[in-house]
C-alpha cells in the first residue's frame, strides 16, 4: 500500500535541490517511506543536507558506498534513475511529500486495522485496552505523532529567547488564567502538559475549584472539557448558571427561584452559550477519557483544560487487589496524556483524614489519598482548606486557602481567597 512513484519522484527532487530537502523535511519522516531501500537514501540525503553537504547523486552514491549501504540503496544507477525520473513539470517537493506522508498514514490506519481483528479474537485482552490502543494508532496517523522529536537546543534557543522578549513585553500571556489572579502570579497560570491536581477533603470545594479552572480558560474563548464521575449534566448546569447569573446554589437546586432569578439564569444563559467548555458524565475510565479527548482535539484543533472530578472515582480496567496501585496507574496516564495533546490535566483528588487529627487541621502533601505517586506525577499539587468548614464561627468565615503545596517549576505558598460558595466559586480575596 503505497506510491512507490511518488517515492522515488521524491528522492531524485532531493537529489536536485537543497531547497526541496528543507520543504519535505517539515512534513516526513524516514519511518513513512514503504520501501526500506528509498528510507536508506533519504537518512542519507537528509543528514548530508544537515551538515551542508551537497546532495547531489554522485556525492550520496560515494557517502552511501563509504558508510557500505549502497546496495540496501539499489545501487548506483538506482540513484541517478531517481533523478531521471523527476518530470520536466513536476510539482513542488512538498507536493509529493504529503502524497508519500499520504500513504503512510493509510498503513498505520490498515496495521491498526489488523490489530483490531486479530485483538478481537483474544477474549484476554480487556475491550477498553483493546479500544484505546486503536484509537491511539488513528491518532497518530492523524497527527503525526510518531515521526522523532528529537531537537538539538542550538535549534531552540532563539525561539525561545524570542517567546521570553514576547512575554516581558506582554505581547503573551505567560499561561492559561486560573481565575484567580493571586493564584496566576503565584503559579504563571496553567501551561501545557501539565497534571494539575487539586485536592481537599469532602466538601472544601475541590469540584467547585476545578469548574471554575474550566469555566476561566473557556471564557477566554480556549476549548476546555469537563469529566465528572460524581456530578450530573445538570448538576453541573445549576453551578455554572449559579456562579455566572450569581444565584444562590440552593434556590437553584430546591426550586424556589423567583422571576428575578430566572431572569438573571437567562443572562447567564446567553453568556455560558458562547463558550467552548463541554462536559461529558458518562467516561468512567482513563482510556475513555483519553479517547474522548483525542477525539475533540482532532474535531476542534486545540484542547486547553481537562478536568477530571475526581481521580478517586475512576475505575481500573485491570484487576488489582490494590488500590494505591490502580491510582498510581491513573495518575500516570492521565500526565502522559496531558504530554501526549499538550493541554493541562486538572485531576481533583481527595485527601485522606490524617489532618483531622492535627490541631489546626490544615492539609498536607502527605494526606494525598491512595497513593503516593500523585505528589510525584503532578507538577502542581493545590491543597484546599477553609477553616470555616471545622469552626463555623471562626474569624476566617468565607475565606479558603489555596495551599501550592508543589509546584515543579516555581515556588510554593499559600493563596487566600474568597469562597463565596453559595455561588459555587472561589474568587480573589477581598472580592
Amino acid at each position: 500500500m503505497a506510491d512507490e512513484d511518488a517515492e522515488r519522484v521524491l528522492l531524485g527532487m532531493l537529489m536536485s535541490s537543497s531547497k526541496a530537502v528543507d520543504e519535505a523535511t517539515d512534513i516526513l519522516s524516514g519511518q513513512d517511506f514503504y520501501l526500506p531501500k528509498h528510507a536508506v537514501i533519504w537518512s542519507t540525503v537528509v543528514a548530508m543536507w544537515a551538515d551542508n553537504q551537497p546532495t547531489e547523486p554522485g556525492a550520496v552514491r560515494r557517502v552511501l558506498e563509504e558508510a557500505g549501504e549502497l546496495a540496501r540503496a539499489g545501487g548506483d544507477l538506482y540513484l541517478f534513475r531517481c533523478v531521471e525520473d523527476v518530470p520536466t513539470a513536476a510539482g513542488t517537493a512538498s507536493y509529493y511529500a504529503r502524497v508519500v506522508r499520504d500513504w503512510s498514514k493509510r498503513r498505520i490506519v490498515a496495521e491498526s486495522g489488523m490489530r483490531i481483528v486479530q485483538g478481537s479474537k483474544n477474549l484476554q485482552i480487556p475491550v477498553d485496552a483493546l479500544v484505546d490502543s486503536a484509537q491511539r494508532d488513528i491518532h497518530q496517523a492523524v497527527v503525526g505523532m510518531e515521526q522523532p522529536n528529537v531537537s538539538a537546543v542550538a535549534d531552540l534557543i532563539d525561539d525561545e529567547l524570542d517567546h521570553l522578549q514576547a512575554l516581558v513585553n506582554g505581547e503573551v500571556p505567560r499561561g492559561i488564567s486560573t481565575g484567580l489572579g493571586a493564584l496566576d502570579e503565584l503559579i504563571g497560570g496553567w501551561q501545557p502538559g501539565q497534571l494539575v491536581i487539586p485536592a481537599g477533603r469532602p466538601g472544601m470545594g475541590k469540584s467547585v475549584a476545578g469548574l471554575g479552572f474550566a469555566r476561566s480558560a473557556a471564557r477566554r474563548g480556549i476549548p476546555a472539557l469537563v469529566f465528572s464521575l460524581e456530578m450530573s449534566k445538570r448538576e453541573l448546569m445549576h453551578r455554572l448558571i449559579s456562579d455566572v447569573g450569581e444565584i444562590n446554589l440552593y434556590r437553584i437546586t430546591s426550586g424556589t427561584l423567583d422571576q428575578h432569578d430566572i431572569t438573571r439564569a437567562r443572562g447567564a444563559r446567553d453568556r455560558i452559550a458562547g463558550w467552548p467548555l463541554h462536559i461529558d458524565d458518562q467516561a468512567r475510565t482513563v482510556a475513555q477519557i483519553r479517547s474522548t479527548a483525542r477525539r475533540f482535539r482532532q474535531k476542534h484543533g486545540a484542547l486547553g483544560v481537562i478536568f477530571v472530578d475526581y481521580l478517586q472515582l475512576l475505575t481500573s480496567t485491570t484487576k488489582s487487589d490494590r488500590r494505591d496501585l490502580e491510582v498510581a496507574q491513573f495518575s500516570k496516564e492521565l500526565k502522559a496524556l496531558a504530554k501526549e495533546l499538550q493541554t493541562t490535566v486538572i485531576a481533583a483528588c481527595q485527601l485522606n483524614r490524617k489532618n483531622e487529627d492535627r490541631g489546626d487541621k490544615r492539609p498536607q502533601l502527605s494526606d494525598l489519598r491512595d497513593s503516593g505517586s500523585l505528589e510525584q506525577d503532578a507538577d502542581i499539587v493545590i491543597l484546599l482548606h477553609r477553616d470555616d468548614y471545622y469552626e463555623k464561627e471562626c474569624p476566617r468565615a468565607g475565606e479558603a486557602d489555596f495551599i501550592v503545596a508543589k509546584h515543579r517549576n516555581g515556588p510554593t505558598d499559600t493563596v487566600q481567597v474568597g469562597a463565596p460558595l453559595h455561588y459555587s466559586r472561589f474568587v480573589d480575596y477581598g472580592y
